[in-house]
């Protein structure tokens, strides 16, 4: 049974692609062509009748029917009847889906009504029911699994992770498991610790200069935006006269407030339910923890950016958050430089999770286990230094768990004897901790429990090289901003144009990331890097050409000069227009070679993609490509322009042009046209594959039940004295 009208379509595409590719005149021939493969008996490989002549005519046309062999391979592969890949296999996913498509709307209008009327209107149940029975009786299955969306399914297990699937940033950690361990949670207004008034676990309202706007995003007020759209939470937020409340009363202090008898009331009256409270505290997590963190521009990311990679594991990055918010954000060598220790060890632990392509810069310590990229296996390290192998971090997932491992043995012993809330902190740190050891397959712990698991016993953490990480010394950032490489993986260069001479060197990769940075934008189409004499001339003759032979194209007075070769055999032979005859064209064409390379030898070439390479990388990122290929709008396209426009002004290019369309510069250009400088003797951007600049603070232990195996375990017993 066969009702839908995309049946067979499949196969009638494959077949007419492949009638397409053969030939001398197909496409596939075409594109040998561009390669410089011609048939013997093709006029246009440059071969003399003579030379013609003396091939037997059975290897006359040998590479057209080799793109004939080519196109058949290609259309087996895809439509043979037993095992091609789009017929009949997904031929079979169309038809399932003409199937559930055929059910029309108009059809199952119908049948609304009528189950209307003899349902007294509970019809939608019905329509889903009678929806299923439908394609049960077409043939089809309403939940198909290629018809349904995978992610429709909740299967926890996907073949792609969601990690991969969102943006740097976006996958935060778990808010519940820090809201459940805060110690305060008021739904009535209190008294914050500098006097001022806090609501929930600790959200104080006097946010300074832009308090209004902060306590709108945390408490989410229904709104509409400049749009008419609505925003915030009709739900879990606050009503407009709520929020009108808090911010009368946000930069007051409690005690004035209190004194106040029209304010007072607010005190008394003012309550947030279950849901408010908790959504708020989400909020403000969110955007006072998670967007320090994952703010490049802040200090807080040389630290613990590495958090804000998806694939950085839930729990790690819950535990790690945790820490933080009580810790607070600081690594500060003389006050706790545990924190350091922590840093350090999830910074290493993502990077043998996601591993690296390219160089990573590591400050290692003496006796730690690190991959030797060259050997691929675990080697002690016997100076302590910055690690650079031209090979990367490949990714070994032990290795990732053994320092994920670490920092969870490093969280189970820290004390707060000093802290009023030492209790609520030690039981808090064994916590975070137990939710690495789960992650990473090793047994939990139980609070004020001295009997712990074998596994996380004083000589297995000596095992795992715990001993040799709290006795060294490692170096952090100070807490400031400073300027770090950025990440390749953040942009994406698609270089249409790459073979041979054509490919982008280190240094202009290194720019047009930096542009893409500026722009804000995720990558760029690359259209055309460098022209040879003979591609700049073929260039030049196919424009003639396609415009029956006048010229198209304001060239300079040197591409005035080649353009005149074509000119004198196209007034000479055809009265100015195209050349016909492929010995003309052949004469043209070669002419044009010429005198290209003639300006060439004089280091003058006719085009400015012509330069030595060594020197100065021309470049064109083509405007509607890029825009097609990355889905940009005009406006983004604009921030391009402006970004390349900087990028010159800054001494990073010799030269660019603009597309007038886009508010370029004076002088037009239909790309995007940049030319860097190749050499030491001109500025490059930072980042991308430059060194960044190594942290300067020294931090060395100070918990003394972590300098000493022998003291390990006397963390767990003095937790029995906290209780």
């Amino acid at each position: 049974m066969n009702n839908g009208h995309f049946a067979g379509r499949i196969q009638t595409s494959v077949e007419e692609a492949v009638e397409k590719a053969k030939g001398a005149e197909g496409q596939f021939y075409k594109i040998m062509n561009a390669y410089g493969f011609y048939d013997v008996a093709d006029e246009n490989n440059g071969l003399t009748d003579w030379q013609r002549a003396s091939v037997p005519s059975y290897n006359q046309h040998r590479i057209s029917e080799l793109c004939n062999a080519f196109a058949d391979m290609i259309g087996d592969i895809l439509g043979n009847d037993e095992y091609g890949i789009l017929y009949p296999k997904l031929d079979e996913v169309v038809g399932k889906l003409d199937l559930n498509a055929t059910k029309t709307a108009a059809e199952m209008n119908v049948v609304r009504g009528s189950l209307g009327a003899l349902t007294m209107g509970a019809s939608e149940t019905a329509m889903q029911s009678m929806g299923q029975l439908t394609a049960i009786l077409m043939g089809g299955f309403a939940f198909d699994p290629d018809i349904l969306p995978p992610i429709a399914l909740n299967i926890p297990e996907l073949p792609l992770s969601f990690a991969n699937a969102y943006p740097k940033g976006s996958y935060p950690a778990d808010w519940t498991f820090i809201y459940d361990h805060e110690t305060v949670k008021s739904k009535k207004l209190y008294e914050a610790d500098d006097g001022g008034i806090a609501i929930g676990s600790n959200i104080k309202l006097n946010l300074g200069p832009s308090r209004q706007q902060i306590l709108k995003l945390v408490f989410s007020v229904p709104d509409v935006d400049e749009n008419g759209i609505p925003v915030g939470d009709a739900i879990g937020g606050l009503t407009p006269d709520q929020f009108n409340q808090l911010y009368d009363i946000s930069d007051k202090k409690y005690s004035e407030v209190a004194a106040d008898p029209k304010l007072k009331a607010i005190l008394d009256e003012f309550e947030l339910d279950d849901n408010q409270m908790q959504l708020a505290f989400f909020r403000f997590i969110q955007l006072t923890l998670w967007g320090a963190i994952k703010n490049p521009d802040n200090w807080a990311y040389l630290h613990w950016g590495c958090l804000t990679h998806n694939s950085c594991p839930c729990a790690v990055k819950t535990a790690i958050c945790s820490f933080i918010h009580t810790n607070g954000f600081a690594i500060d060598p003389n006050v706790c430089p545990e924190a350091g220790f922590i840093s350090y060890c999830v910074n290493i632990g993502m990077s043998y999770l996601t591993g690296r392509t390219k160089p990573v810069y590591m400050f290692v310590l003496p006796g730690m286990s690190y991959l030797d990229d060259k050997k691929n296996k675990q080697v002690a390290q016997s100076v302590m230094g910055w690690n650079s192998n031209n090979n990367g971090v490949p990714v070994d997932k032990k290795l990732a768990n053994l320092h994920f491992t670490l920092a969870a043995d490093i969280l189970s012993h820290m004390t707060y004897d000093s802290n009023p809330n030492r209790l609520a902190l030690r039981k808090l740190r064994v916590d975070e901790a137990n939710l690495i050891y789960k992650y990473v397959g090793l047994p939990t712990m139980t609070f004020k429990d001295t009997a712990i698991p074998s596994e996380l016993s004083a000589n297995a953490m000596e095992k795992r090289g715990l001993l040799d990480l709290v006795n060294g010394t490692i170096k952090v950032y100070e807490n400031k901003n400073s300027t770090l490489p950025l990440s390749d993986a953040n942009f994406k260069i698609v270089n249409n144009a790459e073979k041979g001479a054509n490919k982008l060197s280190n240094v202009t990769i290194r720019t047009i990331k930096y542009i893409l940075a500026k722009a804000g934008l995720p990558g760029v189409v690359i259209t055309s890097v460098y022209r040879s004499p003979k591609a700049q001339a073929t260039a030049m003759f196919n424009n003639r050409q396609s415009h029956d032979g006048a010229i198209a194209v304001n060239y300079s007075a040197k591409g005035r000069d080649v353009d005149q070769c074509y000119t004198e055999i196209s007034k000479k032979y055809y009265n100015g227009h195209k050349i016909t005859d492929p010995k003309h064209q052949q004469l043209a064409l070669n002419n044009m070679i010429a005198k290209c390379q003639e300006y060439l030898d004089k280091n003058n070439p006719v085009s400015n993609h012509g330069y030595d390479q060594t020197k100065i990388q021309a470049v064109d990122m083509g405007p509607k490509s890029t825009q097609a290929y990355f889905r940009l709008t005009d406006a983004q396209m604009r921030k391009f322009n402006t970004a390349c426009w900087d990028a010159y002004l800054e001494g990073y290019l010799k030269i660019y042009l603009g597309p007038e369309e886009y508010g370029g510069p004076k002088v037009k250009d239909p790309a995007f046209h940049i030319e860097v400088w190749q050499d030491n003797n001109h500025k490059h951007p930072e980042g991308f594959g430059s060194i960044p600049a190594p942290p300067s603070k020294d931090c060395k232990v100070l918990d003394e039940n972590l300098k000493n195996k022998n003291t390990w375990d006397l963390a767990y017993v003095h937790d029995q004295t906290l209780v």
